[in-house]
């Protein structure tokens, strides 16, 4: 989604991507001003900060530039990256596309660092750091070198790197879900992410994957801690909240974008699920 004139960043900014994949160092982006300014992206970018002041914008939260720093910027997300003089550090930048050639479309739901509600920004202690670096100079030479099937091994690479930063991003976590409620699950999400603006009733997703509304309310629950509604209600207030902040749409014009029939249905259900109607949020921002 492209929200109002704001610039959307593909992959190619980095120029000498193989083929949806980047790692590069921190200079790459801190130097770009693309980057200075709110944008959004259609690419995973993962900046791995060994040292840096500054601020970091994702979405509506803000974030002080620091060390030990990891951001995980996701698709869609609305940021905007401004780095102090005297920053270090590292950058990873990947499609789903590029990871999913090699495994599949539903490996990347393994990674709750990864997931569009989860927070951009965690530390890591200078052992755990020391690990994420080791395994970026590997991955940093074989995209330098572009050696014979260097794209597997980049591939390779960055699974190891995601199994490593959701080692520290949620240390506890246990696969409880195996299986096919896992997988109902991450498409019943996905699903939402294409047709929030559409579709807005649990029964319509619970049709699309041939459950019932009680099995994908359960499952939802199970993985994603929120009944099957509230996931629905959860996605279309993030967009909204950020065609609220970043752009001058009038509030009809939100409506409309969200696929709202009448504006006063928005007004009432941005309300009861914020405490604020549109306009208040909008000029606290």
């Amino acid at each position: 989604m492209q929200i109002g004139n704001l610039p959307v960043c593909t992959i190619d900014v980095f120029g000498n991507h193989a083929n949806g994949f980047f790692a590069g160092t921190l200079h790459e982006v801190a130097s770009n001003s693309i980057f200075q300014e709110f944008h959004q992206n259609s690419f995973f970018m993962v900046l791995i900060i060994e040292q840096a002041a500054g601020t970091l914008v994702v979405d509506n939260e803000t974030n002080a530039a620091g060390s030990l720093q990891i951001v995980v910027i996701k698709p869609n997300s609305i940021n905007k990256l401004h780095f102090n003089a005297g920053y270090k550090g590292k950058v990873i930048c990947f499609t789903e596309e590029f990871f999913s050639l090699r495994y599949n479309d539903n490996m990347l739901n393994q990674f709750s660092v990864l997931e569009t509600s989860g927070r951009s920004v965690f530390l890591l202690s200078e052992e755990n750091f020391c690990s994420v670096q080791n395994i970026l100079a590997f991955t940093q030479s074989e995209f330098s070198n572009q050696k014979t099937d260097a794209q597997k091994a980049l591939r390779s690479y960055l699974n190891i790197f995601l199994i490593e930063l959701e080692r520290n991003y949620n240390p506890l976590k246990i696969s409880k879900y195996p299986g096919f409620s896992k997988e109902k699950a991450h498409k019943f999400q996905n699903l939402v992410k294409v047709g929030y603006k559409q579709f807005k009733l649990p029964s319509y997703y619970a049709n699309q994957l041939n459950i019932t509304t009680n099995y994908l309310n359960k499952i939802s629950k199970q993985y994603f801690g929120v009944s099957s509604g509230l996931l629905i209600r959860n996605h279309l207030i993030l967009e909204s909240k950020r065609i609220l902040h970043y752009t001058n749409l009038s509030i009809g014009e939100v409506a409309f974008e969200l696929g709202f029939e009448h504006v006063s249905y928005f007004v009432s259900f941005f309300k009861k699920q914020t405490g604020k109607t549109p306009e208040q949020f909008r000029k606290n921002k």
